[in-house]
């Protein structure tokens, strides 16, 4: 089984008109969460989170308009077909009454199978990220509850003393744990570890080993010249020289003058942040047009893929999931983020860390009204300010968004794994009080 983390993005066009009767719809299923929340996490087993919203007209550039949208947009564990096949038996009746909306949707009566394809054929490629790799829904649940029972055990009377040793702790913890019916599980460890890490580093791996080989087909021309290393020798300098290319175009685009956004009327910023009221986790959607000139668009589809390589690599320590992606015809940034604390101090984490902002620049400055660099990284203007209020122009009312945990923030979840983790393992005294800690 693939405990990978993905991201699916469904995409269609709207008549603008029909938007306020989506969000109606839209907002109605999020009342009911309220009432159903158990039944969503029941019937959703692999989702984590669900955002969908509709987009009204942007305009490219000032003038080419960008179509109204409506934008579905999941978190999930395992295979892309079998998360469809969830949606679609538990959410089928939401599925087709808004998508039935627009007019890419089928007509006549769809089946489960007719609304499984056409999900899958409105499906757009996205970079994702996830700060909590390899982990189901069911076993942050069983994790989160692995922990809880053993910090009952150790404060209960008399199981432990003042002066006992870490390593008598961690002996104390494994055999409550071994001897617990509904812990069994533990003694195991964690399913699918190793596969699923090389299958979400196969990628890099594929891409790395053919720059290798390149290189090495680089040296080999001076000893010979067979025909496989005169091919192979050209894809590393074309890979280099490209991306020469593209930063001097980019730089020639730099040089074009600063637009800034317009101001989010502060009726708008608290309409949004009146929804961020859940105490742990929050949504966050940016959605804007990317600045005027074609380099933007191919030097972001570039940036993106090669983020999506490293991927595996990634942590920051507030973010539970975000994905970019690009959509009409490149000429549209979409962000989506699903974090710990409000929106704000979310956005304040990347901005008051000069590395982070520099990570950010690489592709927030090709949205418009984000902040101006030089040579993609150098911050030019007001960069703090410009950065929140590009933020907030574009960010969008998520009208409803489905998070099957609500209490556990990303260290909360990564604290869990580590100690299920360490369970049963040889360690050292100071690795045992550095995993005793993780309690």
């Amino acid at each position: 089984m693939s405990t990978v983390h993905k991201g699916l993005t469904v995409t269609v066009t709207l008549d603008e008109k029909k938007i306020p009767y989506v969000n109606g719809l839209l907002s109605e299923y999020r009342k009911d969460l309220k009432i159903y929340q158990e039944t969503y996490r029941k019937s959703l087993s692999g989702t984590f989170f669900i955002s969908w919203l509709t987009l009204p007209v942007q305009h490219y550039a000032g003038k080419e308009p960008l179509p109204a949208r409506i934008l579905l947009l999941s978190s999930y564990v395992g295979s892309k077909a079998a998360h469809l096949k969830e949606l679609v038996a538990f959410l089928g009746p939401q599925l087709r009454q808004v998508f039935g909306q627009s007019p890419e949707f089928p007509s006549g009566e769809t089946g489960e199978q007719e609304l499984i394809r056409f999900l899958q054929q409105k499906s757009i490629p996205n970079t994702f990220y996830s700060g909590f790799k390899f982990i189901t829904t069911k076993e942050a649940d069983k994790e989160a509850a692995l922990k809880a029972a053993v910090l009952d055990y150790l404060q209960g009377p008399g199981n432990l003393g003042s002066e006992t040793a870490p390593a008598e702790v961690k002996e104390k913890i494994e055999q409550f744990v071994k001897n617990h019916p509904k812990f069994h599980w533990a003694s195991r460890g964690v399913p699918f570890s190793f596969r699923n890490k090389l299958q979400m580093l196969a990628p890099l791996v594929v891409f790395s080993l053919v720059m290798v080989a390149s290189i090495v087909s680089l040296i080999a021309l001076f000893f010979s010249d067979a025909g496989v290393f005169q091919w192979l020798a050209w894809i590393f300098p074309a890979f280099v020289l490209t991306l020469l290319l593209l930063f001097l175009l980019l730089r020639l685009n730099e040089n074009n003058p600063h637009e800034p956004s317009d101001p989010l009327p502060d009726e708008k910023v608290r309409e949004i942040v009146a929804l961020e009221t859940n105490p742990v986790i929050n949504e966050m959607t940016v959605i804007a047009p990317l600045k005027k000139g074609w380099i933007r668009r191919v030097f972001l589809a570039v940036t993106l893929k090669l983020v999506g390589l490293v991927a595996y690599f990634a942590y920051i320590p507030t973010v539970h999931t975000a994905r970019w992606l690009q959509m009409d015809r490149g000429k549209r940034l979409v962000f989506i983020a699903n974090f710990d604390n409000l929106s704000e101090a979310y956005a304040h984490d990347f901005v008051d860390s000069e590395r982070r902002s520099m990570n950010m620049a690489v592709i927030f400055s090709h949205a418009f009204g984000f902040p101006a660099t030089r040579w993609l990284v150098h911050k030019q203007y007001n960069h703090r300010s410009e950065y929140m209020k590009g933020v907030r122009a574009h960010q969008k009312i998520t009208q409803f968004w489905y998070s099957y945990n609500r209490d556990l923030s990303v260290e909360n979840l990564k604290q869990n794994r580590t100690f299920r983790e360490g369970l049963f393992k040889e360690l050292d005294d100071t690795a045992i009080r550095e995993w005793l800690l993780s309690i």
